[in-house]
């Protein structure tokens, strides 16, 4: 299922005054999009002992099916440098290097920065006219908008995929250091959006546990785990 953008965010974005496409870069501002710059991609031939992780049956690549899956989509994943995470418009997940070596044995970690990834690629993208036509506050609104869908939506498929969320929530906090900024709202504030998705996605799967038994005939998804095998 495909979650939408904040509907506040997109209807200042649908209501900010026109301007010309080309005036940032003539005017030698900083050409106006709601992303970060892609990071440099690295070979599987770079990778060394990590390139497990990409393989057929990694970890990686167990956590890309199963949120595939679960969010209707088909994103990719790629190592690269610059990063601990990001995904691009074309649903390409760029995952760190640096952060891999030091987590790769933190699989609930690995998770949750995956699963926020996921939350991105699921917000509502405006056309580059259309962000030309921002300024930097309503630009800056969006992300936050879209960092707190991200937040929310990495709370619910964590629960989805039975992990427990406080791994992924220390990282957070040791990442961002407790503090805030334009981009993003404020540590405690995004452990709670965090926390509000995988209880509610809990709250759902337990009364779907209560109300429909295994052996009813009816088909319910919270009762099966995802299979980890490829498909």
């Amino acid at each position: 299922m495909r979650i939408e953008g904040s509907n506040s965010a997109m209807t200042n974005l649908k209501n900010a005054p026109k301007v010309s496409g080309g005036q940032a870069t003539q005017t030698g501002e900083a050409p106006k999009s709601i992303g970060e710059t892609p990071p440099t991609i690295v070979s599987m031939a770079e990778l060394g002992t990590l390139a497990a992780l990409f393989a057929k049956g990694g970890l990686v690549s167990k956590l890309k099916r199963r949120l595939n899956k679960l969010k209707g989509k088909k994103c990719r994943v790629t190592p690269a440098r610059g990063t601990i995470a990001c995904v691009d418009d074309e649903d390409l997940v760029y995952l760190g290097v640096d952060f891999l070596e030091e987590y790769q044995d933190d699989e609930e970690v690995i998770a949750g920065v995956m699963a926020h990834e996921w939350g991105h690629s699921c917000a509502e993208r405006p056309k580059k006219n259309e962000v030309d036509q921002l300024n930097w506050n309503q630009i800056f609104e969006l992300r936050r908008s879209h960092e707190v869908l991200a937040d929310e939506i990495s709370g619910r498929l964590l629960a989805l995929m039975d992990y427990d969320p406080e791994k992924f929530l220390k990282f957070l906090k040791k990442e961002t250091g407790g503090t805030h900024n334009l981009k993003y709202h404020s540590t405690e504030i995004r452990e709670s959006i965090v926390r509000q998705g995988y209880l509610e996605e809990r709250r759902k799967i337990d009364l779907a546990r209560q109300l429909f038994s295994t052996s009813n005939g009816y088909r319910n998804d919270y009762h099966s785990k995802l299979i980890d095998d490829d498909v």
